[in-house]
């Protein structure tokens, strides 16, 4: 082996530490993916033991480790696409450790020394892994077929991550088997890598994306600081002019610098750990950050915002007059006995007008948040009160279940916190006034790290139509017919989350796999980040 391939081993194995340590310290159900870097830099650890002469024979036992990247992009695939059985994940595994435990105990059925022949087995193995390449990507492709155009990007990002990692890899192992050691495949999986990068940022909610984008950048200027001061102190210990500092100081610094930022992320995490244990009370670093990217979001929604309520504001006043005339003329006409039943009509139109106008400006010109202690459950509780006496007549007899059971109080503008919860059970009230037995559910729980509430709210009725799912929170979209009952003016999905936005959470809508009608997650955190200069004091 040839210090060309071990040079171009050294970035893979170290980007694909980095992203293993960064998705599984920061990412969200990204298990497949964490997996998917880990399986990488094993593999390539294993090509890169090859070229150290003590430790060849360990290395050429564990080459055929590279299986198991196959099986975790399978699983990283499933987790994208949200998909329920895992069966052929669990298949793909079991096959990836027996191809595996073969390279470990009988390393000559497959190649031969230093994985530079091939063996009897090598070829199945290799159709066998052309043909499992093809299982993950055309899941993608028909995934991405049937997913809506703003997750099409991440489909196909993934998709072309995984088509240049199997390229990479399979290229490396024709080579290496031909008897080449020549890094060409290997470029292809660091591109792979490179690819994922976005794939993991892409797969994070806005908030926590900003924040991995930092972490990775400061890992890497952590990272080149800490080899520098590294290189300089080897430096100076070196008194007798020894090749690796003599003659190949820049290689010698850039593999500390990758040595460095493959484990960046794990010596974050673990200065977090010791800051909350010896420092209670004060902000760690991540706390820094996700504050920072809340108040530059919130900075921009704010100029957003003021524009908007400009334009609303206008809107109303031109609307507002005219109705103001108008109604001042429907009591003329009602006292020279013009027919009942056309002025009720035209009040009623009038009345909508009105509405949509109160609306225009709710979701044009949000009050600012007065925050409280609240508990959630009685919150709840007097929004189902105030839903059904909104609707009237219109309001069904629903069985209504709520349950909070040791639901901690959080920090929140009540008022405007029961307007969300008003506006979902309103809307689920509606949906069901057709269905027998309706059903309507309401579920508070506290998240796992205990920092997040999350609030479920779902219902027996229809549910959402799956072409009005990517869009059911933009403004003027609504699933409510113009000549129904009480026809809705599409904004108040739009309201209600951005209220639960500028509460720093989150707001998401799918179909209930319990109840088969319309659901609703809310994600609220307990506490309000504090401003930069509160939580740095």
């Amino acid at each position: 082996m040839g210090p060309l391939f071990a040079y171009s081993l050294a970035p893979v194995v170290s980007v694909a530490l980095l992203l293993c340590f960064t998705t599984a310290l920061r990412g969200r159900d990204a298990l497949g993916l964490t997996l998917y870097c880990l399986t990488t830099a094993a593999w390539s650890g294993a090509l890169l033991l090859l070229c150290v002469p003590a430790w060849a024979w360990l290395g050429e036992r564990l080459a055929a480790s590279g299986a198991f990247v196959a099986a975790a992009f399978l699983h990283a695939a499933y987790d994208v696409t949200r998909r329920r059985s895992y069966g052929l994940v669990v298949l793909a595994y079991a096959v990836a450790t027996a191809v595996t435990t073969v390279g470990v105990f009988a390393p000559m059925a497959l190649y031969g020394a230093l994985a530079m022949q091939r063996g009897p087995l090598f070829w199945p193995i290799m159709a066998l892994s052309v043909s499992a390449a093809c299982v993950p990507l055309l899941h993608l492709y028909r995934a991405w077929r049937a997913e809506s155009p703003e997750r099409r990007p991440l489909l196909r990002s993934l998709g072309i991550a995984g088509a240049l990692a199997y390229s990479g890899g399979t290229g490396t192992a024709l080579l290496l088997s031909g008897g080449y050691a020549l890094p060409w495949g290997l470029y292809l999986v660091l591109a792979a890598l490179l690819v994922l990068v976005h794939v993991i940022d892409a797969h994070q909610p806005a908030g926590d994306r900003k924040r991995m984008e930092r972490s990775l950048v400061y890992s890497a200027m952590a990272a080149v600081l800490s080899a520098g001061f590294l290189f300089g102190v080897l430096t100076l210990m070196d008194g007798g002019g020894q090749p690796l500092l003599a003659q190949y100081r820049g290689a010698a610094f850039a593999l500390l610098a990758l040595a460095a930022l493959a484990f960046e992320p794990v010596r974050q995490g673990f200065q977090e750990w010791l800051g909350r244990r010896l420092l209670k009370g004060r902000a760690t670093g991540d706390e820094l950050a996700q504050a920072l990217v809340q108040q530059e979001a919130r900075a921009d929604q704010a100029e957003r915002l003021a524009e908007l309520g400009r334009f609303t504001s206008a809107v109303a006043h031109e609307v507002r007059n005219p109705l103001g005339v108008l109604g001042a003329h429907l009591k003329l006409l009602e006292r020279q006995g013009v027919d009942a039943e056309s002025l009720a009509a035209m009040r009623e139109q009038m009345a909508r007008a009105s509405h949509f106008v109160d609306e225009l400006l709710r979701y044009g010109r949000p009050r600012p948040l007065e925050l409280r202690a609240v508990e959630v459950s009685a919150t709840v509780a007097l929004a189902w009160s105030t839903a059904r006496q909104g609707l009237g007549a219109l309001a069904p007899e629903v069985a209504f279940e709520l349950s909070a059971d040791e639901a901690p109080r959080l920090e929140a503008d009540q008022g405007q916190l029961s307007q969300v919860f008003v506006i979902l059970l309103e809307n689920a009230l509606l949906a069901l006034r057709d269905v027998p037995a309706p059903t309507l559910r309401v579920v508070v729980t506290p998240d796992t790290d205990a920092r997040t509430l999350c609030v479920r709210v779902e219902d027996s009725g229809p549910g959402i139509p799956p072409e009005l799912l990517p869009r059911l929170f933009q403004p003027f979209v609504t699933g409510r017919k113009r000549e129904g009952p009480r026809p809705g003016t599409g904004l108040g999905l739009a309201i209600a989350r951005g209220i639960v936005e500028r509460h720093g959470g989150t707001l998401r809508a799918s179909r209930s796999e319990d109840l088969g009608g319309a659901r609703f997650d809310l994600a609220l955190p307990l506490r309000q980040p504090a401003p930069l200069s509160v939580a740095a004091g």
